[in-house]
């Protein structure tokens, strides 16, 4: 193996490690801004298991981060794939879409459409993409706090698919959404025949992570696909 290719599997290993204090910190920015109490009773994943998952999102991180570096990719999607990481954590033992990962997604998203960053969609496209899905995100919440009574449902996975918007082609948003669900309902699938427990709810949060990343590779793949 080369030089380079060696340095790619380090990095590689080094940010996918880092993952585990910098989730820490997180985690600590949401006990201090919204309570240790409140914080707690989010919590859907015991120690043991989320462990677990974090140890094993870890493992998959490495094989994606060595990927982007092996491809060179911009930096923007080093950023990115590394937020989507982090939210997927949140997701997995919390149930929450902090609104802190979603702005530095967002504010990401907009530095590298502003300075003309490659790989990214045409800011006209995006923008309008953008703003349609939070238009959309909005009302879908405000419709559904009107009929059930109950804020906020699903209201961090709407708010990140209008942040996806952004970052991908609208041709593409799709089948983003289209492997996102497919991958949600081959899980509740899994369960049910597994452990025969009928899911009501799932973290939609790590599909949509999914979806990105499969769309990624694709328009890697095929880069006509960006605009």
């Amino acid at each position: 193996m080369t030089r380079n290719g060696m340095t790619d599997i380090l990095l590689s290993l080094l940010l996918a490690i880092s993952l585990w204090p910098v989730y820490a910190l997180l985690c600590a920015a949401l006990r201090w801004r919204y309570g240790r109490a409140a914080v707690a009773q989010c919590i859907v994943a015991n120690e043991r298991t989320f462990a677990r998952i974090r140890l094993l999102l870890s493992g998959l991180a490495v094989p994606g981060f060595f990927y982007l570096f092996a491809h060179n990719e911009p930096l923007q999607w080093m950023i990115f794939f590394y937020l989507l990481a982090l939210l997927t954590l949140t997701d997995l033992q919390m149930r929450l879409l902090p609104d802190y990962l979603l702005m530095l997604l967002l504010g990401v998203g907009l530095a590298a459409l502003a300075v003309g960053m490659p790989q990214m969609p045409a800011p006209r496209f995006a923008l309008a993409a953008f703003a349609g899905a939070i238009t959309l995100a909005l009302l879908c919440v405000a419709v559904q706090t009107r009929w059930t009574g109950i804020t906020g449902m699903a209201a961090g996975d709407l708010k990140l698919i209008a942040v996806l918007a952004l970052w991908f082609s609208y041709k593409m948003l799709p089948l983003l959404l289209f492997v996102a669900c497919f991958a949600g309902l081959v899980y509740i699938l899994v369960i049910r025949c597994v452990t025969g427990v009928r899911l009501r709810t799932i973290a939609f949060g790590p599909c949509l992570a999914l979806g990105a990343l499969v769309v990624h590779v694709l328009q890697r793949l095929n880069p006509g696909e960006t605009g």
